[in-house]
C-alpha cells in the first residue's frame, strides 16, 4: 500500500468499525422474516428519513456532481436543490403504502391488479434489472474511494466493499440496513458540509468564492455556459429534465417504497419524508457550494497542478486537467468521478480527507445495501415462494434472502474484477437508464392504482411490458449512436437518459385502462379508496 495520512486511515477504520458494530448489535432484534425484510415495521421517523436519504442519493451524487456543476453552470445547482425539495412528493405514496403495510415491493401490484404471480414477475423484472446495475455502481463507488484515498489496490478494494456490505446484510437484514444507512447519512452529510465550509473558508467568504468562480467562468450563472452545446441543452428544459425524473423516483423507486414499509406508522412515514427532504437539501446545497468553487480551488491549490502543467497541454492546466491525470493514474471510472475527491485534496487538510473517505464509503454502501434488500426479498419470497411455490423458500425465507444477497453482491464483484474496465463506465450509464426504465414501467401502475379507481390489470400488464422495452431500446439506441443522452431520431438533440419515456407511460396507462375491464369493486375499495382514509 502506498503511503497515506494516518488521519485518513483512522477515519476509514472508525467508519468500518461502526458499520460492523451496528450490524452485529442489530442481530438481536431480528426474530422473524418480517424483521429481516422490513425491520419489524419499527423504524422511527428520524432514522427512516436519514436511511432513505443515504440510500436514495447514489455514489454518483457524491463522486461526479461537483464536476458537472462547475463545468455546466449554476443552472444545474438550481436543479439539484429543486430535487431535494421535491422529496415531499413522496408523501403521495408513503402514507397510503404504510397503511397498506406490505412486505415486498411487488405486493401492491399483485393485490391491486388481482394477479399474485404475473404482476410479481412483471414488477420484478425492471426492478432486478435496475437493482443489479445500481449494486454494481455502488460497490464501484466504494472501491474508488478506497483506491483514490486509501491507496488500496483495486481488487482488494472491491472485495473489501462487498465483504462489509454482505456482513451486515447477513447478520441484521433490514434492521442493520436501516441503522447503518442512518449513520451513513449523517457521515456523508457531515463530510459534504465540512468540505463546503472548508472551500468557503479557503476563499475567505461567499462573495470571494463567487468572484473566484466568475474569474474562470464569467457566465457560470447563465445557461448554457458553452454555445456549442446540443439543442435543448441550452434550455432549462434539459437541466430540469436531467434531474426531473428523480422527483418521481422519490415516490416510486423500489428502494424508496420499501423504506415506507419499515416506518412505525403512517405518522412516522410522513415525518420520514420531511427528514429525508431536510437531509437532501443540506447535502445538495453543500455539493453546490463545492461544485461552484471546485474549479478555482483545484486550479490554484491542488498538489498535482505542477505535474499537470508538465504533462498536459495548456488548455488542461486547470481543474479538468487534474481530474484527467487522476483518472489516468487509477484507470477507473470517468474523469468526473474524481471531482469531489480533487476538490477536497486541494484543501490539503487530512481531517477533511478522512471525512471524505468515510462519507464516500457511506453513500456507496448505503445504496448497495438498500437495493440488495429489495432484490433478496423479491427473489426469495416473491418469485421462489409465491410464484414458483418452492417449499424450501417458504420454510427458510431468511436463509434464501441471505443466499440471494450473496449472489447479487458476487455478480457485482465478478463484473468489477473480471470484465473489461470500460464496462464499469457502461454499468454507471446503464444505471441511469435503468432508473428511467423502472419508473416508466411501474410508476403509473403504482400512483394511479392508489388514486384512480379506473386503473386496470391489463393497463398494468401492458404498460410494464411496453414501456420497459421502449425505455431499454431507446436508451441503447442513443448509447450506440454516441451517448445515452442523445435523442435517437436526431442526435443534435440532448434528451437526458431518454427521460421522456416516463412522461409517455402515463397516457399509455390511462388509455389502456379506459379501454379495458376494471378490477373488482372490493379490490378497488381495499387497495385504492380505503388507503386514503386516515
Amino acid at each position: 500500500m502506498a503511503e497515506i495520512d494516518p488521519i485518513v486511515l483512522a477515519a476509514a477504520i472508525i467508519y468500518f468499525a461502526a458499520v460492523f458494530i451496528i450490524g452485529a448489535y442489530s442481530r438481536k432484534f431480528m426474530k422473524s422474516p418480517t424483521d429481516y425484510a422490513v425491520a419489524g415495521r419499527s423504524v422511527g421517523s428520524f432514522v427512516n428519513g436519514a436511511a432513505l436519504a443515504s440510500t436514495y442519493f447514489s455514489p454518483a451524487s457524491f463522486l461526479g456532481l461537483p464536476g458537472f456543476i462547475f463545468v455546466l453552470g449554476g443552472a444545474w445547482a438550481g436543479a439539484l436543490i429543486a430535487i431535494a425539495m421535491g422529496g415531499t412528493l413522496a408523501l403521495v405514496t408513503a402514507i397510503p403504502l404504510r397503511k397498506y403495510a406490505p412486505v415486498s415491493f411487488t405486493d401492491y401490484y399483485a393485490d391491486r391488479y388481482e394477479s399474485q404471480k404475473l404482476m410479481r414477475i412483471l414488477a420484478g423484472i425492471p426492478t432486478v434489472y435496475g437493482g443489479t446495475l445500481y449494486i454494481i455502481l455502488s460497490v464501484f463507488g466504494a472501491a474508488l474511494f478506497l483506491v483514490a484515498l486509501l491507496k488500496i489496490p483495486y481488487p482488494a478494494a472491491v472485495v473489501l466493499a462487498v465483504a462489509v456490505i454482505m456482513f451486515y446484510l447477513w447478520v441484521g437484514g433490514m434492521v442493520a440496513t436501516s441503522w447503518n444507512a442512518a449513520m451513513q447519512c449523517i457521515v456523508m452529510t457531515v463530510a459534504a458540509v465540512a468540505a463546503a465550509v472548508g472551500i468557503v473558508a479557503y476563499f475567505g467568504g461567499l462573495p470571494q468564492l463567487t468572484q473566484a468562480t466568475l474569474s474562470l467562468s464569467p457566465v457560470w450563472f447563465n445557461y448554457p455556459p458553452q454555445p456549442t452545446m446540443h439543442k435543448f441543452v441550452g434550455w432549462w428544459f434539459a437541466v430540469w429534465g436531467w434531474f426531473w425524473v428523480w422527483h418521481f423516483g422519490q415516490a416510486g423507486m423500489p428502494y424508496s417504497v420499501v423504506r415506507f414499509f419499515t416506518a412505525m406508522d403512517m405518522k412516522s412515514a410522513r415525518r420520514s419524508i420531511i427528514w429525508y427532504t431536510a437531509w437532501g437539501c443540506i447535502l445538495y446545497l453543500t455539493l453546490t457550494i463545492i461544485g461552484m468553487g471546485a474549479n478555482a480551488l483545484i486550479t490554484q491549490n491542488h498538489p498535482l497542478m505542477p505535474v499537470v502543467i508538465e504533462k498536459l497541454p495548456a488548455k488542461f492546466h486547470n481543474a479538468l486537467g487534474v481530474m484527467i491525470l487522476t483518472q489516468k493514474t487509477y484507470g477507473l471510472g470517468s474523469v468526473f468521478d474524481y471531482s469531489l475527491i480533487a476538490a477536497v485534496e486541494a484543501l490539503r487538510n487530512p481531517a477533511l480527507l478522512g471525512l471524505l473517505v468515510a462519507g464516500g464509503l457511506a453513500i456507496a454502501m448505503a445504496t448497495a445495501a438498500g437495493w440488495a434488500m429489495v432484490l433478496n426479498v423479491l427473489i426469495s419470497r416473491d418469485w421462489m415462494g409465491i410464484v414458483a411455490g418452492i417449499k424450501r423458500a417458504k420454510e427458510k425465507p431468511i436463509l434464501w434472502a441471505r443466499i440471494w444477497t450473496t449472489i447479487f453482491l458476487l455478480i457485482a464483484l465478478i463484473w468489477l474484477l473480471f470484465l473489461p474496465p470500460k464496462l464499469t463506465v457502461v454499468a454507471t450509464d446503464l444505471s441511469g437508464g435503468a432508473f428511467v426504465a423502472i419508473l416508466a414501467s411501474l410508476f403509473p401502475s403504482l400512483i394511479l392504482g392508489l388514486y384512480w379507481k379506473r386503473a386496470t390489470k391489463m393497463a398494468a400488464v401492458l404498460t410494464s411490458i411496453i414501456m420497459f422495452t421502449l425505455a431499454v431500446v431507446m436508451w441503447l439506441w442513443g448509447y450506440f449512436i454516441g451517448s445515452p443522452h442523445l435523442w435517437p431520431l436526431d442526435p443534435t438533440y440532448a434528451i437526458p437518459h431518454q427521460f421522456y419515456v416516463i412522461l409517455l407511460s402515463f397516457p399509455v396507462f390511462i388509455i389502456i385502462s379506459l379501454l379495458t375491464k376494471p378490477c373488482k369493486e372490493e379490490t378497488i375499495k381495499k387497495y385504492c379508496e380505503d388507503l386514503h382514509k386516515l
